[in-house]
């Protein structure tokens, strides 16, 4: 994928999904099986990337995963594509930082943790 900006736009939405789907799983377990469609569509942010943009991301996931365990040669797209996905992580990251008491991603300005409710800050 040569599109950068898809790609970061992509990997922003991917992370905010991965925020969500505890939560959303939360939910859908206490909905009725003929209204969770509708209720995951609700929960769910919108995607606005094609769904090849986050077969892309899979695959640079798995890559970093590689990478931390053989040297393997890269292309000069998969390198960019690394790069903006490490830069759309660290935004991320710093919009969400962890709790100090089980990890989990917060908003930040929350004040309790969204998982293990502890107090944050």
């Amino acid at each position: 994928m040569r599109d950068l900006a898809m790609l970061r736009r992509a990997a922003a939405e991917f992370f905010i999904e991965g925020f969500v789907a505890p939560e959303a799983a939360r939910i859908l377990a206490n909905t009725k099986p003929e209204d969770q469609e509708k209720a995951r569509q609700s929960i769910m942010p919108p995607r606005t990337a094609p769904d090849g943009a986050f077969a892309w991301i899979n695959y640079l996931i798995w890559l970093e995963q590689v990478l931390e365990v053989v040297d393997v040669p890269l292309n000069g797209v998969e390198v960019e594509a690394l790069m903006a996905l490490k830069r759309e992580r660290i935004k991320f990251q710093n919009a969400h930082p962890p709790c100090p008491h089980c990890g989990m991603p917060n908003e930040a300005h929350a004040l309790r943790c969204r998982e293990c409710m502890g107090e944050i800050g």
